[in-house]
């Protein structure tokens, strides 16, 4: 069984261990306790992160963009002619300015609902703010986790993180129409200390 089908059911898995891109493990126990707890949390990692540094956490959009994907991405559910909305946001400290994650999303704005798709076109909050604020009935399902040695090729520019990175990537269903695709990359020193 891998981590990521353990945890759609449990946070514990005892020898679970994640892979960089070479194959090597690395043992999830590891990973400090918080940020453990971050990679099997299926709400809002903005506030989990604003109550555990205790400081507001701004959603820093970096790239927004729509296209129509060169190839089917999977796990997507999306008419083949309609654009993929493609964002990366940082989420931020406003006081002490540290960038505790990068987020990385594919959205079908075709299977959201308009109010929502509008509201993340606008670029004014993170996905799961917007969820939780606008009622949205969703659920998450883990996907892959990954392990990145610092400096170490990734599939997106890790650049601003500091040191080694863990990622989490996770479908939201909406209305049971798996919609967004988003990847969390964690700067695990950060949240060592």
């Amino acid at each position: 069984m891998t981590a990521e089908s353990f945890f759609r059911s449990s946070g514990y898995l005892r020898d679970g261990v994640i892979r960089d891109l070479s194959g090597n493990p690395f043992p999830i126990s590891a990973f400090p306790p918080f940020l453990r707890t971050l990679l099997v949390a299926d709400g809002t990692v903005t506030k989990a992160l604003e109550a555990y540094f205790w400081e507001h956490v701004d959603v820093r959009q970096l790239k927004q963009e729509l296209s129509v994907p060169a190839e089917p991405v999977e796990g997507l559910r999306y008419s083949a002619d309609q654009p993929l909305l493609n964002r990366e946001v940082s989420l931020t400290g406003r006081s002490s300015g540290r960038c505790y994650a990068l987020a990385r999303s594919i959205l079908a704005l075709e299977s959201l609902p308009p109010h929502f798709a509008q509201a993340i076109l606008e670029g004014k909050m993170g996905i799961g703010e917007l969820l939780r604020e606008q009622g949205v009935e969703t659920y998450r399902d883990i996907v892959n986790l990954h392990f990145f040695h610092h400096g170490q090729p990734a599939e997106t520019d890790l650049s601003i993180l500091d040191g080694d990175v863990v990622s989490r990537s996770y479908r939201i269903s909406v209305s049971g129409v798996p919609a967004i695709l988003v990847t969390e990359y964690f700067p695990i020193g950060l949240y060592s200390s």
